[in-house]
């Protein structure tokens, strides 16, 4: 069933909802994808561990960062930082 160009229940064939699929976008004037850090995590991102320590091992000590994610939300003393 379509409503206003989406697609609505599907068929529970995979074949089937691919080609709905492929048709959906061949049809699109554009596409929006909806992402978060899970996606990137799925795809094996580590958001700490060794990379974080050798680019902000400093922050990570002074602020206690476990993550990139966490350090978004750090009490920073300055803008700078």
């Amino acid at each position: 069933m379509r409503y206003n160009g989406i697609i609505e229940g599907t068929t529970g064939d995979f074949d089937s909802e691919i080609n709905k699929l492929k048709e959906v976008f061949q049809n699109a004037d554009a596409i929006i994808v909806g992402a978060g850090a899970g996606l990137s995590s799925s795809a094996g991102y580590d958001f700490g561990g060794e990379r974080l320590q050798k680019y902000f091992g400093d922050f990570v000590e002074k602020y206690g960062m476990k993550d990139m994610y966490t350090g978004c939300f750090a009490d920073f003393e300055t803008n700078e930082e």
